[in-house]
C-alpha cells in the first residue's frame, strides 16, 4: 500500500484458515481470529488512503486506550503539536502517473520495454 502498487484495500481477509491448517475450538487459544475486524470491514475494497509521517516530540507521544478494553492501546493521540509532516503516499495516483503506468504496462505486454533500458543504436 505504501509503495503505491495497491490502489485499493483488499476485499477479503488474508487469513482464510487457521495458521496451523486445523480448526481451533479452544476459546483461550491466542491464534488470530479468522473473521475480519471492524477496521477491515470499513476499508473492504475501498480506495487507498493518504499516508503521512508525522514528527512529534516524545513529550507529546501518548497512547490512547481502546474504549472497549482500556488496558489495550488503540493508537496514539493525534491532539498534539506536529513538528513536521511528510506525505508518504497520496490517496490516489495523480492522473499523469496513472497514464504513465498504463503506458508502461502496455509496453511491457508488447515486449517493447523489458529492462527499463533504451535499445542500443547499432546503425553506427
Amino acid at each position: 500500500m505504501l509503495n503505491g502498487h495497491a490502489t485499493h484495500h483488499r476485499q477479503h481477509s488474508v487469513l482464510a484458515s487457521h495458521p496451523a491448517g486445523r480448526p481451533c475450538t479452544d476459546p483461550s487459544c491466542p491464534c488470530p481470529s479468522r473473521t475480519p475486524d471492524n477496521g477491515h470491514a470499513a476499508r473492504n475494497g475501498r480506495p487507498a488512503d493518504r499516508y503521512e509521517a508525522w514528527m512529534i516530540d516524545t513529550r507529546h507521544y501518548q497512547l490512547v486506550p481502546d474504549p472497549d478494553t482500556p488496558d489495550v492501546p488503540a493508537g496514539i493521540s493525534l491532539s498534539v503539536p506536529i513538528l513536521r509532516k511528510r506525505t508518504l503516499r497520496e490517496a490516489t495516483p495523480a492522473a499523469v502517473w496513472s497514464s504513465v503506468l498504463n503506458l508502461m504496462d502496455s509496453a511491457l505486454e508488447l515486449g517493447i520495454a523489458s529492462d527499463g533500458m533504451a535499445p542500443a543504436d547499432n546503425d553506427s
